[in-house]
């Protein structure tokens, strides 16, 4: 069995204990009950300890222990869901758990598939920070590309996509790879030092999406801009429900209709969105955006033109 298996099979346990948890003994109870973990070898509590520690570096979960009178006690911590990617994995698990306990339930239940089969080995080298080999067919290409010796340093995840940030040269920039696109990823010997200067967040700030507006040959990027959004009123509620950016915030209304602003560089993603949501929103500033709105509806009106009608 897999370490990532092992992991999920953990967090799953000790999650669906709630508030109170389980003590030691009841873990391994669980463990020697359970055929695909008792399969693999008895439950060792020092071999606990280190999954804590691995899952806690790996996910930002952590797996807290407390007293209870007499008894020592093992809980996921409430800090754990204010990491996105550590809610991912929550709500992941638990949503995988409600299926399993509900197979006859299941022929009612559409889900969407997500292509990360990477995503146990680049997670493995983003821990042990190991240079990584793959395969990657671009859509810009007819012809895959092999990368070797590649160094991730961030995993990122955008509607069902995960995307793999690194460079395969030190002295070039962050470049951005989907998953679904990679082939063949695994582990090499040698290993990197991180970049003491590597900040994810900052890489994405004021971004829509993934596209950064940056290119490997062009240094530079789009800068941020305050937005303001005219938005249907209808449309509004999900907006408020569902922000497009964590800089969103409403300013008021105009004719009716609810105003939004946000702090964003208007990149490629943040366009298509925009455009995903057709006559519902307009653009109000800033101008320079409108005017590349208006050049894409104009493009796009040519493709259907009056003689079709």
């Amino acid at each position: 069995m897999t370490p990532l298996k092992k992991f999920i099979w953990l967090v799953d346990t000790v999650m669906r204990a709630g508030e109170t948890g389980l003590t030691l003994e009841q873990i391994a109870d669980k463990w020697d009950h359970d055929d695909a973990m008792c399969d693999d070898g008895p439950f060792s509590k020092r071999s606990f300890h280190r999954h804590r520690n691995e899952i806690d570096d790996l996910f930002s979960i952590k797996i807290e222990s407390y007293s209870n009178g007499s008894e020592h006690r093992y809980r996921i911590a409430d800090g754990a869901r204010k990491g996105y990617f550590s809610r991912w994995m929550l709500d992941s698990i638990a949503a995988n758990r409600i299926l399993a306990d509900s197979k006859d339930t299941a022929q009612f239940i559409s889900l969407e598939s997500c292509n990360d089969t990477a995503l146990p080995v680049l997670l493995q080298a983003l821990k042990e920070r190991r240079m990584v080999a793959f395969r990657y067919n671009p859509f810009w290409s007819e012809r895959p590309i092999d990368y070797f010796n590649f160094q991730p340093h961030a995993l990122k995840m955008f509607e069902r996509r995960w995307y793999l940030l690194g460079h395969y040269d030190s002295s070039r920039p962050h470049l951005t790879y989907g998953l679904d696109r990679i082939t063949d990823c695994r582990l090499q010997d040698d290993h990197y030092d991180r970049d003491p200067d590597f900040d994810l967040d900052k890489m994405f700030d004021g971004v829509y999406g993934i596209d950064r507006g940056r290119s490997e040959s062009k240094d530079t990027e789009i800068p941020i801009e305050d937005v303001w959004l005219k938005v249907d009123p209808y449309q509004a509620n999900y907006l408020r429900s569902l922000r497009l950016h964590s800089s969103q915030y409403e300013v008021g209304e105009r004719d009716g209709y609810p105003i939004f602003s946000l702090r964003v560089r208007p990149t490629y993603d943040f366009k298509q969105k925009l455009l995903s949501l057709g006559s519902s929103v307009e653009v109000l500033k800033p101008a320079s955006l409108r005017k590349l709105m208006r050049q894409e509806i104009n493009a796009m009106m040519t493709k259907y033109p009056k003689d079709d009608e």
